[in-house]
This record gives C-alpha cells, structure tokens and sequence, in this order.
C-alpha cells in the first residue's frame, strides 16, 4: 500500500510538473486574444461592458500567474505535490475558461454575424489548445472545454434564427468531440506518466541490485595482490572523495619513482623485482601507518596523498620516505639497492581534480628524475607549459620533415682581405603552422627524443643539394653544417656522410662540419676516430663558439681540427677583454694551421679591428643576416 501511494505521489507530481509548463504560454496567448477581441469589436456608444470584461479577465490571469510564480518558487526547494496543489491548479483554469464562456453570453445581443463567427472560431481554437496543454488531468481539460463552449451553444439552440441554431448544434457537437478527444489524449497521458515512474521504480530497483553487486566486485578487486596497496580504480576513487569532500582539507600528492629498479628487474629477475618491489611497498606503509592512502600506480611507481598539518610538514616526511626506500634489500645472492625520485603536487593550488593532481605530480617526478635523480621535486606552472610545449613538439618534429616544415637559411662567410664570399652556414629553421620554433628549443627536444639523427642526415644532404643547385654563382662555395654530439656518437654516422656525398657528386672538401665545445665532455677516443674518418676524405672540422665551453687549444690540438670559429660575445668586446682572446687565439692557431672564422660581426669597426688583427674569414650581419635559398641567389648575384 506504501509503495502504491509513492508511485501515485510521483504521478501527481509529473501531473502538475507537464500541467505548470503550459501556463506561461496559454496565459500570454489569452491576454493577447482577450485584448485584440474586445478592441477589435467595441461597441458605438458605450464599450464599457466589454472593457469591464478585460478588467476581470486580467486579473484573472494575473492570478493565475501568481500563481505560476508560486509553484516555481516551490519546486526549486523540491516540495511535494498534493492533491491541494491539482486543485488550485484546476480552479484556476477553470476560472479563465468561464470568463471566456461568460463573453458570448453577454454580448451577444449586440454582436453581428462577423463577431459571431469570430468569436465561435476563437472558442474553438482556445479549447482545441485546452485539449492539448491541460492533457495531463482529464477532469479539468473537459471542465475547461465545456464551460467555454456549451452555454453559448445552447443560447445559440434556443434562438429563433435557424442560422444560429445551426451554428449551436456546430458547437455542442464540437464541444463534445473536443471532450472526447480529450478524455482519450488525457488516457494516453496518464499512461505514459504511470508508465514513467514504474519504469523509474524499476530502474532504482536495478540500480540497488548492480550497487551490491559492484560493492562486492569491489572487495575483491579493489587491492594490488602484490603490495596489499589499493589499485588505481580504488586510489581514483579516494582521492576523487578527498578533493569533493566539503570538508577538504589541503593534502600533498606524492608520485614515487623508483630508481634503477629497471636494472634489478633486468639483472636479477622478476622474482627478485617483485620481492623488491614487496618490500619497499612495506617501507611506505610503516611511515603512512594506513592513515594516508597509499597506491601501486604501476610498475614501480606508487601514489602516497599525504594530508598536512602545515606545508612544511612535507619534507621531513619525503625525506624519511626517500631514506627508508634507500636502504639496502636482502637477495639470495647479494644486497641491492634502488632509490626514489618523488614528485609533488599540492591540493587545491596546483588542482582540484585528481586527474590534473596526478599529471602534475607525475611531470614534478619526470622532471626531477632529468635534474637530479633521489630528490624531491615540486610541481609549478612554468614546469606544466614547457613539458606540454615540449611534448607538443616532440609528436610534431616526428612528421616535420614529410610535412616540408623544415627548411635551411644560409649565412654567408667572406674573406677578410678580400671580402669576397668563401662560403655559407646553413641553418636549421623550423615553420610549424606559421609559428617559427626556434633551433635552441627544437634541436633539445630532436636530441632528447631520438630525431637528431635523422634530422642531421637530411640537414646534411638538403644543404649539400642547395649548393650544388647555386652553381654558377661564382667560386665553389663550401658550406658549414652543426653537427649534434649525439650524431657524432653514432658509430654508423660517417658512413651515413660519405654515402650521401657520393651519392650527390658532392666534393667532401666543400663540406665543414661544425662540433661545439660539448663534445669535449664525451668520449675523447672515439670522438677522434670519428673526425679522423671525416678527414680522411677531406671534410673540415670546425669548432663552433670557441671560447665558452669546455674546450682548450691543447684539446683542439689532439683533435686536430681545421677551423676555430671565435663566438660572438668576445667580437662584441673587441675594445675590451675580447680582443686579448681574439689576438691569442690567431696567434696560437696559424702554427697549428688553423682558419680563424669571426662570427657575429656586426658593425664595420669590428670589422676593420679583426682585419688588423688579422682574422681570415668574417661571419655577420653586417655582411648579411641568414638568407632563404632564393634571397642567397639573388645576394650572389649582386656580388658578382
């Protein structure tokens, strides 16, 4: 009997829910009509019947958007319907109506056919809408029909006029049909509202049944087997709880990587991983002591939300955590170690959905594992743009070279004493979607992702197929090219450029491959061999921004390069320090048999102090800035 009187309730309410919708709408509609009708028709002499008749039927729409006005405010605090809530309803409507069948009577005295007709059409059209909106309560759809067109049908009936005794029997049977239409539509209604809120009951029914049952998959799925830890469905779950609580309090979210477990795994097996991985899982849980919850992300990665009692709580704690992970585990064969790399985003500054918090703190840890593996780092917003930008990069520098978004600039190199141009310097540009992406922040990201390879090789035979295309344009220029250390690395490398110059006809000794002073920090043996081979077939070597690395002219020497290339930064104080650098450098490379390139010129002083000075080649704007291909052409051209 409860459960009949709940499913009755909820009709009710979608009753009243689907009838209030409609008020608006009929109530501005009858304004309109009632105003145009009594205008329209206004008698000669006195009209005040008919203005008296608006008067009254503005209020009584008024009242009944009062009380429109009434549920609204009540249905935004979810109250509950009643049958006193259907009845006003009904009155109400009922009340427009009879106003509406109370108009005919009264004027009708004084009406011609045309107000007749007129008048019949509107009652008709009126209660053809009331069969429509009010479908949602028999009672008052037919209430609301009837009294609008039988009175007037019937006065029509009793008139001594046969044609309005027809257009009476026009309305009672119309009257009667409209009741019967809407008796049938308010079935149908009624029907769908029933059918509605069973559907809704059994749905909830359902929906109880599939909570236990996923309640109970949960028990069973909802922890790591091998860590006791939760899983990342449960951990979601959590952590979506802590940052939607009311009562949220501020919390640090810990992604922990651990160091060199790769290596164990690789070395020692699974099983010695997973006993590794077990017990460091027992580590974190004797410092979260079950009041934090603790995740096996995956792998070797785990998530700890450590709640604070003041931020600077946090690195004592990460502190012990990176302590205790570092102690030594105990094997069959031997002790071995792993470390841990932490990352940490803080609830709510750096997000207040658990998606960004981990993402973030997951950038926090990858970044920190770059600088300085064992330590903790935080997440700001700074490191969030540069990781998108750079991952943003990275998936686009893939398809660079098939997208023809890579191009190469050349700069020319001239001859002091004759300032004639020797040669160019090609450099890497990179046009992606209109944005230029500068070289200092592309070729980073092409040598941390493993592109710079391919990317070098095709900068090497783009720019030997341009200069072979710019013969003719005077003496054989050669052509300059930055080569990463990573390529140098490359034991496959120099046969890579030796194929390429004989597959191009291109004469290697119109090749200078540039190296900056970073390869001094590699492995100085096989850095040798490989320019050894290189100029075995007569390629140059150049050392690129001498004078800012790591590189000394005894270290150039047992390299033995061709060509110093002095940096710009002592030709901009070429009055100052720079020129005591400028003068050694010239006086220790010509016994050696070194070229002497002055990049970064700029203003004819400079130019003048290196041609004293004695420099032999000259690289700058003040010559040219980078050049397109075609600009190249046409400054060649010029020269000539």
């Amino acid at each position: 009997m409860l459960q009949n009187q709940e499913v009755n309730q909820d009709e009710r309410q979608e009753a009243l829910r689907l009838l209030y919708a409609n008020v608006l709408t009929s109530t501005v509609v009858s304004a309109l009509i009632s105003t145009a009708f009594v205008f329209s028709f206004t008698r000669e002499g006195d009209s005040s019947g008919q203005l008296i008749w608006l008067v009254v039927m503005t209020i009584v729409l008024s009242l009944r958007l009062f009380d429109l006005l009434q549920y609204r405010r009540k249905s935004s605090q979810h109250f509950v319907a009643t049958p006193k809530d259907l009845w006003r309803f009904s009155s109400l409507c009922f009340l427009v109506s009879s106003t509406w069948g109370v108009y005919p009577l009264l004027f009708h005295p004084f009406s011609d056919s045309l107000e007749l007709i007129t008048t019949i059409i509107v009652l008709s059209g009126i209660g053809s809408g009331v069969t429509i909106m009010w479908s949602a309560n028999k009672p008052t759809a037919i209430a609301c029909i009837l009294s609008m067109s039988v009175p007037y049908s019937i006065l029509l009936l009793l008139s001594s006029d046969s044609y309005e005794r027809v257009l009476g029997i026009m309305g009672m049977t119309y009257a009667i049909a409209m009741s019967l239409t809407a008796s049938k539509l308010s079935s149908f209604t009624y029907k769908a509202i029933r059918l509605k809120n069973q559907n809704s009951q059994l749905l909830l029914t359902m929906e109880k049944k599939v909570d236990l049952r996923t309640q109970e998959i949960y028990r069973l799925s909802n922890i790591d087997r091998l860590t006791g830890f939760l899983n990342r469905t449960a951990f979601l779950k959590k952590l979506n709880k802590m940052t939607h609580s009311r009562t949220s309090t501020p919390f640090a979210l810990l992604f922990i990587d651990l160091d060199g477990f790769k290596q164990v795994n690789d070395s020692l097996g699974h099983e010695v991983g997973d006993k590794v991985i077990k017990e460091t899982a027992t580590r974190i849980a004797s410092l979260s002591r079950g009041v934090f919850p603790v995740c096996r992300w995956g792998g070797d990665e785990f998530l700890l939300a450590y709640t604070f009692s003041t931020p600077e709580d946090i690195e004592p704690f990460t502190q012990q955590l990176i302590d205790i992970i570092n102690l030594p585990h105990q094997t069959s064969q031997s002790k071995t170690w792993v470390g841990a790399s932490i990352g940490i985003s803080l609830y709510p500054q750096h997000g207040t959905h658990y998606d960004t918090l981990i993402q973030n703190a997951d950038m926090a840890m990858y970044q920190q594992k770059r600088l300085e593996k064992g330590k903790v780092g935080y997440f700001n917003e700074s490191l969030r743009l540069k990781i998108i930008r750079e991952r943003f990069l990275s998936d686009r520098l893939v398809t660079a070279i098939e997208g023809n978004e890579l191009r190469l600039v050349f700069q020319p190199i001239v001859r002091n004493t004759t300032r004639g141009i020797v040669g160019v310097e090609a450099l890497l540009r990179w046009n992606l979607d209109g944005e230029e992406v500068s070289p200092v922040e592309f070729i980073p990201i092409a040598e941390q992702y493993g592109m710079i390879k391919s990317i070098g090789l095709w900068v090497v035979e783009k720019a030997c197929q341009q200069i072979i295309d710019l013969s003719g344009k005077g003496e054989e220029l050669t052509v300059s090219i930055n080569v990463s250390i990573i390529q140098f690395q490359d034991k496959d490398f120099v046969d890579h450029v030796k194929e390429l110059m004989s597959r191009l006809s291109f004469e290697p000794s119109r090749l200078h491959i540039e190296i900056t002073e970073s390869v001094f920090a590699a492995d100085k043996a096989a850095l040798i061999t490989q320019i050894k081979a290189l100029q075995e077939i007569n390629i140059k070597i150049s050392i690129d921004d001498f004078g800012t690395g790591y590189s000394s002219l005894a270290s150039m020497q047992s390299l033995g390069v061709d060509i110093v290339k002095i940096d710009k930064s002592f030709i901009d104080e070429i009055h100052g320090s720079g020129s005591n650098i400028i003068h050694a450098v010239l006086q220790i490379s010509q016994p050696m048999g070194y070229q002497v390139v002055a990049e970064g010129v700029e203003t004819l002083d400079q130019v003048e102090v290196l041609n004293k000075i004695g420099v032999h080649y000259l690289q700058g704007y003040y010559f040219s800035k980078p050049l397109e291909i075609e600009q190249l052409k046409n400054y060649l051209d010029k020269r000539l």
